[in-house]
C-alpha cells in the first residue's frame, strides 16, 4: 500500500512530534509519578493533504476507507525518506475541508495525523 500520488502535502500544514512514551499517574495528594512505558515511541506527523478537485476528494476518501487504518508507504516531506505509517483513527481521523478561491475551482484540504516509528522505513 502507498500514499496516493495525487495528494500533495501542504508545506504550511506539517507538524512533527514524538508520541507519548510514558505513563503518568496522579496521586490523591497531588503528586504525580511518571515512568517510561515504551522503549520506542511513535513519531506523529500532522499533515494537510491538498486535493485539487472534487474527483480527487472522492478518490482520496475511497483510498482512506480501504487503506488508512493499515500500514502504508509515505514519502516523508521532512527528509524524503519513504516511511511506513498509518493514519491515526483510520478514515475517521481525516477531516476534509473545501477551499473556494475566486477564479479557481473548488479544491480540498484534508487534515490528518500519521504515526510510525522514525526508524521504520518502507
Amino acid at each position: 500500500m502507498a500514499w496516493p500520488t495525487y495528494a500533495g502535502v501542504a508545506a504550511d500544514g506539517y507538524v512533527v512530534r514524538d508520541g507519548e512514551s510514558v505513563r503518568r499517574t496522579q496521586f490523591e495528594d497531588g503528586a504525580a509519578r511518571q515512568a517510561r512505558a515504551f522503549a520506542a515511541a511513535y513519531t506523529v506527523r500532522e499533515i494537510v493533504a491538498v486535493l485539487d478537485s472534487d474527483e480527487d476528494l472522492v478518490r482520496f476518501r475511497a483510498w482512506a476507507r480501504a487503506e488508512a487504518h493499515t500500514w502504508f508507504a509515505w514519502p516523508d516531506t521532512e527528509d524524503g525518506t519513504l516511511r511506513r505509517v498509518r493514519v491515526v483513527g483510520g478514515a475517521g481521523g481525516i477531516e476534509c475541508r473545501a477551499v473556494v478561491t475566486p477564479g479557481r475551482k473548488r479544491h480540498w484540504r484534508a487534515r490528518l495525523s500519521l504515526e510510525g516509528l522514525w526508524s521504520d522505513q518502507a
